[in-house]
């Protein structure tokens, strides 16, 4: 039987880890010149993040990653809203995720609604980011209970579905 080695330390080795290759396709891979301004809603890219200040300086233009998901109908995250009570109360549970809508987008202009589409039996909210997609159903769970469930199908997306 071998002796273990007093004060051997293990090295990973770099090379072998695990590299990740799926790629989010709206994340860029350079920054933008600052400031730049996106010329369909008219956020700012200054200081390495995406707002709503505004600037005096000459700016560049160019599309910010949440109007191209929703030029391309390509959303990062979706909501299901099912049941009973969701039924009932449609227009007031509505109401509310736009309110909580434009309180996330205010902070985060990349957080935004794409589509609310209504079927028979159920309604889908598909969202420009993991992040808003997730805060509504965390508030419809807390405000009305329920049951939810989040799944993360990939890295860059998020399935929320909530009933009652």
């Amino acid at each position: 039987m071998k002796k273990k080695k007093k004060g051997f330390i293990f090295k990973q080795d770099r090379a072998r880890i695990f590299k990740d290759e799926r790629t989010d396709t709206y994340r860029e891979k350079q920054k933008y010149k600052e400031p730049t301004r996106c010329p369909n809603c008219g956020a700012l890219y200054i200081e390495g993040r995406w707002t709503w200040d505004e600037t005096s300086e000459k700016v560049h233009e160019a599309l910010c990653p949440a109007c191209k998901r929703i030029e391309d109908k390509y959303p990062a995250g979706f909501l299901e809203l099912r049941g009973d009570l969701y039924r009932k109360q449609k227009g007031e549970i509505l109401h509310m995720i736009r309110n909580i809508e434009k309180t996330e987008n205010s902070e985060h202009p990349l957080e935004r609604i794409i589509e609310i589409n209504e079927q028979k039996e159920y309604t889908a909210i598909t969202t420009t980011g993991i992040h808003l997609a997730r805060r509504l159903g965390k508030a419809l769970q807390n405000a009305y209970q329920g049951d939810l469930d989040i799944s993360f199908d990939a890295e860059n997306f998020i399935r929320v579905t909530w009933q009652r």
